[in-house]
């Protein structure tokens, strides 16, 4: 017999609650300001990606910028009347296959691309590859330590559990798997009169 149903989106929210409690580098961090959705890729293939960060601000989490003499905005994003900053993506099935430890260094990836200063800008790694810096490998050991320590914590958590199954357990033991769904929010001209 099935488990009743699951919403991803929900679940990683409470880890993503926890890592922020746990890590000391993220302790600024509003998970209510974090909005955790899903979207589908394919199965199979190398490549592809697992997640994604989407900040909802500018550089030093202005929410404004110009470009080529145009000003932009990005539209605001409201949940429980609270101005969410950032949306993080998870992508099924592929993120959803990677074994319990690599879905926390995954999370913790995206994490890591929050600005420090929570402010709804990414944590700007250099000046011309702003995201990764100059070596993705290098920005991946930033977090690796915060990562393990974290994963040696939740190991004895009920979260394990649901971290160890992959897309088709979900789907066998749940009766229903559902997820946040919301398209991604693009930069729109601004209107001054």
């Amino acid at each position: 017999m099935n488990k009743p149903g699951l919403n991803l989106s929900d679940t990683l929210t409470l880890i993503i609650h926890e890592i922020i409690k746990q890590t000391e580098e993220f302790r600024l961090f509003d998970i209510n300001k974090i909005l955790v959705c899903c979207s589908s890729n394919r199965a199979g293939g190398r490549g592809g990606i697992y997640g994604k960060l989407v900040p909802l601000r500018f550089e030093n989490g202005s929410g404004i910028i110009k470009h080529r003499g145009i000003y932009y905005t990005i539209p605001k994003v409201f949940l429980n009347n609270t101005e969410i900053l950032y949306i993080i993506y998870f992508y099924m099935p592929k993120f959803f296959d990677l074994s319990a430890e690599g879905k926390i260094d995954v999370i913790f990836h995206e994490l890591y691309h929050i600005n420090p200063g929570f402010n709804g800008d990414i944590r700007r790694m250099g000046n011309f590859k702003k995201a990764h810096g100059h070596s993705k490998k290098n920005f991946d050991e930033q977090y690796k330590e915060f990562s393990d320590e974290f994963y040696k914590y939740i190991r004895n958590t009920p979260f394990h559990d649901f971290l160890e199954m992959n897309s088709n357990d979900l789907k066998k033991t749940f009766s229903k798997v559902t997820w946040r769904r919301i398209k991604t929010p693009r930069p729109v001209p601004l209107n001054r009169n």
